[in-house]
């Protein structure tokens, strides 16, 4: 398995994960699918322990 790093992730999502702005809707639109859903749980796992260590 590859090493996940910041960059492999926003290379397969497509976009910097950190200027990311979600579209925001008044009412539910279940046609805009989450971006996120490509990754995989180890990916998710990374982001979300950056992100917990940019906010400590």
């Amino acid at each position: 398995m590859a090493e996940i790093t910041y960059e492999s992730i926003c290379e397969k999502l497509g976009f910097d994960v950190d200027t990311y702005v979600p579209t925001i809707s008044d009412t539910e639109d279940d046609s805009v699918e989450n971006p996120f859903v490509k990754l995989s749980i180890d990916e998710l796992d990374f982001l979300t322990d950056r992100i917990e260590a940019k906010i400590a």
